[in-house]
């Protein structure tokens, strides 16, 4: 009999994704450590779990509670459970999860109700720079050597580049008319992320910081989940500078993709993102539910957003973003 059960052993858990990844993509919503990360931020309640028939894994689900909905998973572009390619089980998520309320996201449209306006972008590493540097458009790699040559500094690090990370990004978010994720969520990324690496990477002008994103990585999934810049560097391409450099240190690194993470189709953001050759995904976000537009696609919002004082946007944006996701 299929069932679901509480996942602890993230050994286990661990053992059963690194056999899977050969066979289908495994992202870093599916890092068990994640749950316990949303809920010390959030407050929002772990709910890992195995998928067993018997006693045997046949999969796991990701996920959290937030309130009594349970998503899979928050903050992120993916979740949803990943099966064990050989088995021959043909089930239903919504008859698995039993749920009154849930939403799952991930690469694949598991109920009649969802949201499907956004994109994924994963550049597949080749096994050298020299490669990639080649495999991209010449627009990148224009802008690329254009940027060299104004002899910016990059730095990859962790908690020391916090301050400078999130100040670009509150920025940012600020400008855009979004409510910003509060620092302590990355804090909180950096200090407990186990199982792969959370890191910082940044670009320097003269000391001061001109751009910056932060990466998650996973088995060998490698993904850019928040980036910013100064606005006044963007015309020297420290954009494109800062992807080639977090590009060749995956490369460094052994991993085999490097996720630029997601974007509405045809946008100024997706435009950029297919410079870079990238494989691109539909992705999903799965409700139990029929439900109405999501508070992000009302944008007379973003103009009201940025009629308050920036710090203020900051102070709400920490308690705002427990509730959008």
């Amino acid at each position: 009999m299929i069932h679901l059960a509480k996942a602890s052993d993230f050994k286990a858990w661990n053992g059963f994704l690194e056999e899977e990844k050969e066979r289908q993509l495994v992202t870093i919503a599916h890092n068990p450590s994640l749950g316990r990360i949303l809920a010390k931020t959030f407050g929002y309640k772990e709910e890992n779990m195995f998928i067993m028939k018997d006693d045997q894994i046949i999969g796991v689900l990701p996920a959290v509670k937030v309130g009594k909905k349970l998503v899979s998973m928050p903050h992120f572009s993916y979740g949803g459970p990943i099966f064990c390619s050989k088995s021959k089980e043909n089930l239903e998520v919504s008859n698995l999860l039993n749920e009154t309320s849930f939403e799952v996201r991930g690469l694949q449209k598991v109920t009649d109700n969802f949201y499907a306006n956004k994109i994924l972008s994963k550049v597949k590493l080749k096994n050298c720079p020299e490669e990639q540097f080649m495999n991209i458009s010449s627009s990148a790699r224009r802008k690329i050597r254009q940027a060299r040559k104004r002899n910016f500094q990059t730095k990859h690090g962790g908690l020391e580049l916090l301050d400078d990370f999130y100040k670009i990004y509150s920025k940012r978010m600020f400008q855009k008319g979004s409510p910003p994720l509060g620092k302590d969520f990355f804090r909180n990324l950096l200090s407990d992320y186990e199982h792969g690496k959370a890191q910082i990477s940044a670009i320097y002008s003269n000391g001061n910081v001109a751009a910056a994103g932060l990466t998650l990585c996973y088995k060998d999934f490698n993904e850019l989940c928040w980036v910013s810049s100064d606005k006044k560097y963007d015309k020297y391409n420290v954009n494109s500078l800062l992807y080639w450099n977090i590009i060749k240190d995956s490369i460094a690194n052994g991993y085999c993709y490097f996720s630029m993470g997601r974007s509405t189709v045809n946008s100024t953001n997706h435009r950029f993102k297919k410079q870079w050759n990238p494989i691109e995904l539909p992705l999903f976000f799965n409700h139990s539910h029929s439900v109405g537009k999501s508070i992000k696609e009302f944008t007379f919002l973003t103009k009201l957003w940025k009629l308050q004082p920036f710090k203020t946007s900051v102070l709400f944006g920490k308690y705002i973003s427990k509730y959008v996701y």
